[in-house]
């Protein structure tokens, strides 16, 4: 609302809650063991769920690649 970039912050808060996400709902599962991934279970369900959201948000890759170029560490982009 300032008229800041918020691109660098917004793609670091996207590629954490992706993979928090992804970690929470793995342990979920692993503490449920097989009956975790029946489609009885709400732990099932938030598990794929999880993965739609790190992909559809962008993939990991992607956010890692914006964040490098930002801050100039992305390899080839070095100003010698």
């Amino acid at each position: 609302m300032a008229g800041e970039d918020v691109t660098k912050l917004a793609t670091m808060a996207k590629l954490k809650a992706g993979r928090l996400g992804r970690e929470l709902t793995d342990a979920c599962l692993q503490y449920w063991g097989g009956m975790g991934f029946t489609n009885e279970t709400p732990v099932s369900r938030a598990y794929r769920d999880s993965r739609l959201t790190s992909i559809g948000g962008g993939a990991d890759e992607v956010m890692l690649m914006v964040l490098c170029k930002m801050m100039g560490t992305l390899p080839g982009s070095i100003k010698v």
